[in-house]
């Protein structure tokens, strides 16, 4: 039983810990704080601020389209249909992925709750020693980003998807507002986040445990 949790208790809550910081990045101050960094920002052509709450508000069950146009006075739609169709499929994985976190949280609350009534040594030992499987994740994960970003960003997408709606036009609504440099710079603060969280988790139980 103890080496099932801990085994669970290492998958389930690094889990969460990176959907909790994908919720962050996916939301409209994050993107917000971006406007402006990325070279093909200059190229943008329709209301940057207005594009952004709409695609970030679609991704969080706020709208159920993507037809918007130039601005909020705009009819128009700008997005291509392939655009639209891979917006569609993110919010589909999206979806599935908060779903299996709501499981990860239940699953690793209910653990923890456990052992906190039966052995909270070994719970204390479990959750201090949670960065090393995930250490060598971020290890490699992060070189991979790094030395071959183009590569690790095709193998996600074959990964999540099947199809190759993903591969748009330069000019598109997305790569002009989300261009490669954004996600690798998204990549690297999810995986330094999920490091940082674990280090203060194994912090703080040793602070605990004296």
């Amino acid at each position: 039983m103890k080496k099932t949790s801990k085994v669970l208790l290492s998958i389930t809550v690094p889990v969460v810990v990176v959907m909790l910081i994908v919720t962050l990045l996916t939301s409209k101050p994050y993107l917000t704080l971006s406007k402006g960094l990325y070279a093909s920002h200059d190229d943008i052509y329709y209301d940057h601020d207005y594009a952004i709450e709409r695609i970030i508000g679609y991704l969080n069950y706020e709208y159920d389209t993507l037809y918007f146009g130039l601005n909020e006075d705009d009819n128009s739609v700008i997005m291509r249909d392939v655009e639209i169709r891979h917006m569609k499929d993110v919010l589909d994985v999206y979806t599935e992925l908060r779903v299996i976190t709501i499981g990860c949280l239940l699953i690793s609350v209910g653990i923890a709750l456990y052992l906190l009534r039966k052995d909270k040594e070994f719970l204390k030992e479990t959750f201090k020693n949670l960065y090393k499987g995930p250490l060598i994740f971020i290890g490699i994960v992060g070189a991979a980003l790094i030395i071959d970003f183009n590569l690790t960003f095709t193998l996600f997408h074959q990964l999540f998807f099947d199809n190759n709606d993903w591969l748009l036009r330069y000019d598109d609504v997305l790569i002009l507002l989300l261009p490669s440099n954004f996600w690798l710079v998204s990549g690297l603060i999810v995986l330094l986040g999920l490091g940082f969280t674990l280090g203060l988790i194994n912090i703080l139980i040793r602070r605990i445990s004296k």
